[in-house]
């Protein structure tokens, strides 16, 4: 008799062709007869494609899918479409689920929590050190507890001491949903959202939320490299970011439109990004525009950008941890100068 699945595994896979079996391996051990995988292949044009039907031929309960090249959320959704998991736990594909996760997982299951929140850690060599992984306490939260976890996935303020370390709360990784719960409220990425779209995501999410628990166990391993998206040169990011910002703004207002602590919250969401915009951006290391083009586009933030025209008349730089309101207390003041010093440093220490 077949068992019904348990758990999902979601992994949008695009040119993945090195990481990826070792990404599937370390699910694929574990297997208890209670999971899938589901893949989908977002136009790859290495040898992904190879790899995931050689995987499927070999293990009936991986399913694989393909589109065009949409992105990583369309990837997502489409995945998501097409699970049948009671919990849907998203993977990236160069990353590693921890040994024995699994079996953490049926032990935390309940009827209850809607989200359920692990710990990762960072890797970057071919394999994670996974030593004295055991699983240790189990918070519930509800009520004024999610709340809190409302807040807290947008408060980067350095007195706030959140419920879910920030590593795991924004990320869609290194936690399992139940199905049921994204599928009965319509959850799904924003595929138009290029930046932060696992944030906005577990925003909308915890908005419907009722029940989550917490979990101290590592049950995810990021493949942490400089070249990553949030690492590299964006010469989209000022439109990626605006993207992003209309949309935090609509999710607040659809769904915390009376909470006066989530708009202040967002006020201090734009002076991040801007942070972002110009990290990434014009004193990147990987910019290669000539200093007068780069100081242009910094300049161009505050003329061409309404959200960041008259954010420091709304925000106090000082209430992030120091090296952001270093950062954005010389941006207030257009130290590009300064800003540019500390961009050609950055890239020599790489």
């Amino acid at each position: 008799m077949t068992q019904d699945v348990s758990f999902s595994f979601l992994i949008p896979v695009y040119n993945a062709e090195h990481h990826l079996p070792t990404t599937l391996d370390s699910i694929i051990k574990q297997d208890d007869g209670t999971i899938e995988i589901v893949c989908v292949n977002d136009g790859s044009t290495d040898g992904s494609m190879r790899i995931l039907q050689q995987y499927a031929k070999q293990y009936p309960f991986i399913k694989v899918f393909t589109q065009q090249n949409q992105g990583i959320t369309s990837a997502r959704n489409k995945a998501l479409k097409h699970a049948t998991g009671k919990w849907v736990c998203f993977t990236d594909n160069d990353d590693i689920i921890a040994d024995n996760a699994i079996k953490v997982f049926h032990k935390v299951d309940d009827e209850d929590s809607e989200i359920i929140y692990f710990n990762y850690e960072k890797f970057t060599g071919a394999f994670p050190r996974q030593i004295n992984n055991r699983m240790g306490n189990v918070v519930s939260f509800s009520d004024s507890d999610i709340t809190k976890l409302q807040t807290d996935l947008l408060n980067r303020f350095r007195d706030n001491v959140p419920l879910v370390s920030h590593k795991v709360l924004p990320t869609p990784w290194a936690k399992i949903y139940r199905r049921e719960f994204l599928n009965l409220n319509g959850l799904l990425f924003h595929p138009e959202v290029k930046h932060e779209e696992d944030i906005i995501f577990n925003l909308t999410a915890l908005s419907y939320c009722t029940h989550a628990k917490k979990v101290d166990f590592i049950a995810y391993y990021y493949r942490w490299s400089v070249t990553s998206e949030s690492h590299r040169y964006r010469a989209d990011i000022f439109k990626d970011v605006q993207i992003t910002l209309r949309t935090y703004h609509d999710v607040i207002t659809q769904r915390y439109k009376n909470r006066a602590d989530m708009w202040e919250l967002y006020q201090y969401r734009v002076l991040w990004d801007l942070l972002y915009c110009v990290v990434l951006g014009p004193m990147h290391p990987g910019n290669s525009a000539p200093y007068r083009e780069r100081k242009k586009q910094f300049d161009h933030l505050f003329s061409d950008y309404p959200d960041f025209k008259n954010i420091f008349s709304q925000t106090r730089t000082t209430r992030f941890e120091f090296k952001q309101s270093v950062l954005a207390t010389l941006i207030k003041y257009r130290q590009f100068w300064i800003l540019n010093l500390l961009g050609s440093m950055l890239n020599k220490s790489r």
